[in-house]
């Protein structure tokens, strides 16, 4: 039965909002990711100037003209200490992975670690499978929100477990106050995008309107587009795609100072692929499909006033439902008879499987600002709880069949007997109160002080049953409940009205998910290494101390952010780690046991700093030139093995040099220095090794300055052109997230290197 949200998806694919007012104010800025004067909300759950918060946060436009965000890897371009490690199909212990970004880094923790939310949702979980299958975070379609932000650094003091490094928040535009700016009544528009790199075509259609006390707003998108083809002579895997994605919101103004809103979001995409790469003299293909579905409604209240002990009330109850569904045919030829060394003789199989990971969810939160004065000073007071319940599954089936005649033959593969269930049904409850006081210290208000508080209770109830036993052999699934208080402290002191320093310590926790506790996957047949998995009942949450110093500044001479971090992490959850060397002799009766478990310690450190500095003659005329510079440098250790981290990133360097003509046009020229990676855990890669030879060694790209040029120009009020080329100099490079678990005596190394020169096109018409 279609769900509400789906119902009105039909419609919404024809209505969209292409946002012109939004690229008119995005016409001659800077780069938005340092903009002082930008508003977060998501930094202190507050709407207030990123000047005015203790804390390291970009507010990104997703359609800035010089450099639009499409996708997740865009968010990263040009962002310092933030990065998109991407999936290649046909690569893992298990070769059953879509092309797709599957994480969002930030400062070197990435994963289920970083939480990322639309509207304040909480998006589902990565399912990683220890390398065998992946499923990452790719559920939203950037073309429907107005801002994304990036808040770095734990979060958990307001956001709970998920938030331990860092959050990326996407926030959708609401009719009445997008109408209220442009002071019209009615807004629409349409834009098309091309790029080359992907052969994509992606169209945006949009309209907003009002009448009385009632706004609406609808935008949807339609993208289609294959495989990025890599700089070199090996092809990448083909793969083409789909998607379908629509937003609408409705906006009723009952009283002054009141807002009742209703969201309604859709998102499908579905990827076809092959794997010729997999090919051998036994393995003749394989052929995939996988659908992506996310459908969410949202019911808003908002009540705002200008001072008092309720000043701004905010409610929201969302129904979520996401899935992820994979489906794959192998052809291949397997060994039937006696073993070695009487001759081998192979036989021919179709081999099916599909798989279904779905999570269902119901969140609320209410929240309350107060302002008060107490013993002279002032007081911003914010509290609140939040609830969300998740029921998540997560299925398999397997069939094999006989190559030359179709003939069923059974439902075992390496000792697996199908259907059956990877992780147990899962329900996984979160409730918790939060409250954080911003206090000014003097009359000059100068001096705020920020300290805050959460209570998160978090509890994992799971279903044991048949299927799931399939695969555990009467080991009971393991559940976890936990409270966890989270503690915030933020210092914020105004040097003068340009200049800003900010300190900050956050509390931070991540509590073990169904797969770190749960995971099952078994091989007893196939040679040479036999394994399984073991639940670990003694599993912990794993905590942070994080420690934030920096400072802002905006003068007419520079515009710049710096800042300094140490993150030190306890109980770090390392999920499917060996219990004993893998490559040592292993058998079915003695296989390898993985298991999740608790490392004792783990930091990282480093630094970020943005300058831009105005050139010539810019803000006396209509020009105006300017000069971005943003370093990120970052170290990670596991303290308990004393080897690194290689989740943390090379140093990365973006330096831009832009020109603007008032509304009129722009460009940009941009130079990207990827560092060299100089710290690397070899052993990580070995734990993925099956112990077949040569010794794997850990592939470690150079580092590479790649040069990229955009613009646009407005042909009128209602027609612009932007566009862009990207890896101007046709340079051969790989992202070192891309390629962390490669060796480097892989042939064809060169199918997961970046696009070579390649270029972006778009056209937007306003109405």
């Amino acid at each position: 039965m279609p769900t509400p949200v789906s119902s009105v998806s039909s419609l919404v694919r024809s209505a969209a909002l292409a946002l012109p007012l939004l690229a008119a104010v995005a016409l001659g800025q800077s780069d938005p990711a340092i903009q002082l004067d930008e508003i977060s909300v998501t930094a202190t759950r507050i709407a207030q100037p990123v000047s005015d918060v203790p804390a390291s946060v970009s507010v990104i436009r997703l359609n800035d003209l010089l450099s639009p965000a499409g996708n997740l890897r865009d968010l990263a371009r040009y962002e310092p200490g933030v990065s998109v490690p991407v999936s290649f199909g046909a690569v893992g212990n298990a070769p059953r992975n879509f092309p797709g970004p599957r994480s969002f880094n930030i400062r070197g923790i990435d994963g289920n670690r970083v939480l990322i939310q639309v509207d304040g949702v909480r998006q589902p979980e990565q399912f990683t499978f220890g390398n065998a299958q992946l499923i990452g975070r790719d559920y939203f379609e950037p073309s429907l929100y107005r801002t994304a932000e990036i808040l770095k650094g734990s979060a958990s003091a307001l956001y709970g477990s998920d938030a331990v490094g860092g959050v990326l928040s996407f926030i959708s535009p609401a009719p009445s106050t997008l109408l209220s700016d442009a002071k019209r009544d009615w807004l629409a528009g349409f834009s098309s995008t091309y790029l080359s790199a992907t052969d994509e075509w992606t169209h945006t259609v949009s309209a907003a309107g009002r009448s009385g006390n009632v706004a609406a707003l609808a935008v949807g998108t339609r993208r289609d587009g294959r495989q990025a083809e890599p700089n070199g002579r090996f092809a990448a895997d083909p793969s083409k795609f789909n998607l379908d994605a629509g937003l609408v919101r409705f906006d009723w103004v009952p009283a002054k100072d009141q807002l009742l809103f209703l969201t309604a979001e859709t998102f499908q995409k579905k990827t076809d692929a092959s794997f010729p790469s997999l090919i051998t003299s036994t393995f003749q293909g394989q052929t995939g499909r996988q659908n992506i579905g996310r459908s969410r409604a949202t019911l808003g209240y908002d009540f705002n006033t200008a001072s008092g002990y309720f000043r701004n009330v905010q409610a929201r109850l969302s129904w979520q439902d996401a899935k992820v569904k994979e489906s794959y045919n192998t052809v291949q030829s397997v060994p039937v008879g006696p073993p070695p060394p009487a001759p081998q003789v192979f036989a021919p199989r179709v081999r099916v499987r599909n798989s279904d990971f779905h999570n269902q969810s119901w969140s609320g939160s209410t929240q309350v600002e107060s302002a008060a004065r107490m013993d002279g000073r002032s007081h911003r007071i914010l509290w609140g709880i939040d609830a969300a319940q998740t029921k998540q599954t997560r299925n398999e089936d397997f069939s094999q069949f006989d190559g030359a005649t179709g003939a069923f033959l059974n439902k075992v593969f390496v000792g697996e007997n199908f259907p059956l269930k990877r992780i147990p049904d899962g329900l996984v409850s979160r409730y918790a109160f939060f409250a954080q006081d911003e206090i000014t210290l003097d009359a000059a208000q100068r001096w705020v002080l920020t300290g805050g508080l959460r209570f998160d209770r978090y509890e994992l109830a799971v279903t044991d049953d048949a299927l799931y036993q399939n695969l555990a052999k009467g080991t009971p699934p393991v559940g976890f409940a936990e409270w966890s208080v989270a503690p915030k402290l933020g210092l914020l002191w105004h040097v003068s009205a340009q200049e800003t320093f900010f300190a900050r310590y956050h509390r931070g926790f991540r509590n073990p998910t169904n797969e770190d506790l749960n995971g099952s996957i078994v091989n007893l047949t196939t040679p040479p290494v036999f394994y399984r998995t073991s639940p670990n009942p003694k599993l912990k949450a794993e905590t942070s101390d994080s420690f934030d110093l920096g400072m802002r500044a905006r003068r007419p001479q520079a515009t710049y952010v710096a800042s300094i971090y140490y993150n030190h992490y306890e109980n770090f959850i390392q999920t499917f780690s060996p219990l004993r060397n893998p490559q040592a002799p292993s058998s079915p009766a003695d296989p390898v046991v993985y298991q999740s478990r608790n490392l004792r310690t783990a930091r990282i450190y480093g630094g970020e700093v943005s300058v831009e500095l105005p050139l010539f003659n810019a803000g006396k005329g209509p020009a105006a030139t300017t000069w971005l510079n943003s370093l990120a440098w970052s170290r990670g250790d596991d303290l308990e093995s004393a080897v690194p981290l290689n989740s943390v990133e090379p140093a990365k360097w973006v330096s831009a040099l832009s020109h603007t003509h008032g509304e009129h046009w722009g460009l940009r020229l941009t130079a990207t220095t990827f560092g060299h990676q100089d710290r690397v855990d070899q052993s990580a890669i070995l734990a993925l090794w099956d112990g077949r030879g040569p010794l794997p060694v850990q592939f470690v790209p150079a580092g590479v300055t790649i040069w990229d040029a955009s613009g646009y120009i407005n042909f009128s009020p209602r027609v612009r052109l932007s566009a862009g080329v990207y890896n101007l100099g046709d340079r051969q490079y790989w992202v070192w997230q891309d390629v962390r678990d490669l060796d480097r005596g892989r042939g064809d190394l060169q199918r997961f290197a970046q696009p070579g020169v390649n270029a972006r096109v778009s056209v937007t018409v306003s109405f």
